[in-house]
């Protein structure tokens, strides 16, 4: 159904503010489709049932409202949604078949702008599916700009739930998630010591991370919860102008959080513990990125890895007892190091104000290899037996690195 104008009371406050209208008494110039509920429905008709639905509003702003129910979902090329729309799913679970045999997602978002998500669960079935198979919850691909996810839910599904994906031409831009959860989502990667090393057979790069963005500018992600992710917690490639903050990152298979080839990225006031591989990872040609006021704890390497970058703050941070995993004499809670195969080169590193809890096991606490420069250590404390700082002999030699502990 299709209505145009007016909203019912019952309504009006969650409806304005969907729209970032105050008033509930607000006129909505907008259309308005309902969407089920569809209880007497066999779920095998819902899916087409919805986009029905969305295509025949015509052009236009709308309001796509779900009404409070399950609905079900087989086809995995998903449900397409247009630009200029607010999606509301309080109260409603896309429940995926459990015989899905190819890739796909829940909601595709392709070229669009001015989408909002608001509520609601996507629950996939990994359980059955095959490992090869890749479904993830929201996609956005192409030209995207201004797009805002709130309190979504996904779980169990076996790529991204929350994945964009712009390109070097067109990155997309203004991208927001807001207090949304990821359990138990992405393809399987096992880390070095696994009997399965690597990504699942079918599966994609892109298929890591609960959240993956790629080639995206502007990017928001604030109070969020990714735990147990099959592969990557995040992860943030070429993406630039980010800010990820307050959030949880707990339990994944591989790292934490993920920066590759980034710049003007903030992290900040974050909990990243237990993940199996790295806690934080910021490699690859990023330059000038903060990670700051975080707690990093318990990972299976290191609690923050940095090759190949330039201007990185890391201060005001508690690293504790990461290194769980047999990595040798990588053992330590950070590690800077220097490859030669990126264009940026190790140097204008700032380590300040952290506080460290060590284990006998590790190098020390913060691990300096070969061929960085320009690295200020200074106004840390250290616990534990592990040294506070190794600088390795030719980085020593080269004498700029100023480690005042």
């Amino acid at each position: 159904m299709i209505v145009k104008g007016h909203f019912a009371p019952a309504r009006a406050t969650i409806l304005a503010a969907a729209i970032g209208v105050s008033c509930i008494c607000a006129t909505v110039h907008a259309a308005r489709v309902d969407i089920g509920p569809f209880d007497a429905v066999d779920p095998v008709e819902h899916q087409r049932m919805i986009q029905d639905a969305i295509d025949n509003a015509g052009p236009g702003r709308h309001i796509i409202v779900f009404a409070p129910g399950d609905y079900g979902f087989t086809d995995p090329g998903g449900v397409r949604i247009p630009g200029d729309c607010t999606v509301l799913l309080e109260g409603a679970r896309i429940l995926w078949s459990d015989a899905v045999e190819a890739d796909g997602q829940t909601f595709l978002l392709k070229g669009v702008a001015n989408v909002r998500f608001i509520g609601g669960e996507i629950v996939g079935r990994r359980d059955t599916w095959d490992p090869g198979v890749n479904v993830a919850g929201i996609r956005a691909m192409g030209d995207c700009h201004h797009i805002q996810i709130t309190d979504l839910v996904c779980r169990e599904l076996t790529s991204n739930a929350f994945g964009f994906f712009g390109t070097a031409e067109t990155p997309m831009t203004e991208i927001e998630l807001l207090r949304v959860r990821g359990y138990n989502c992405c393809n399987y990667y096992g880390d070095y010591l696994s009997e399965q090393s690597g990504p699942a057979k079918g599966s994609l790069r892109e298929d890591q991370g609960t959240v993956a963005m790629y080639h995206v500018n502007d990017w928001l992600v604030d109070g969020c919860w990714f735990e147990g992710s099959h592969s990557d917690g995040t992860h943030f490639y070429l993406s630039h102008r980010g800010r990820f903050v307050n959030s949880v990152v707990r339990g994944s298979r591989m790292g934490g959080y993920f920066l590759e080839g980034c710049e003007d990225v903030i992290a900040a006031n974050n909990h990243i513990d237990h993940n199996g591989s790295r806690g934080c990872t910021i490699e690859r040609n990023s330059r000038d990125c903060l990670l700051v006021n975080n707690i990093v704890s318990s990972s299976g390497r290191e609690g923050l890895w940095a090759p190949d970058v330039a201007g990185i703050l890391v201060q005001n941070n508690i690293f504790r007892t990461n290194g769980r995993k047999d990595d040798a004499e990588k053992d330590c809670e950070i590690r800077l190091d220097e490859s030669e195969k990126y264009e940026v080169i190790t140097r204008d590193i700032r380590i300040e104000g952290n506080l460290f809890y060590t284990t006998p096991e590790q190098t020390a606490a913060i691990f300096l290899s070969d061929g960085v420069v320009d690295v200020v250590v200074g106004d840390n404390t250290f616990h534990g037996e592990a040294r506070p700082v190794y600088v390795s002999e030719e980085t020593r030699k080269l004498n700029v690195i100023d480690v005042d502990q």
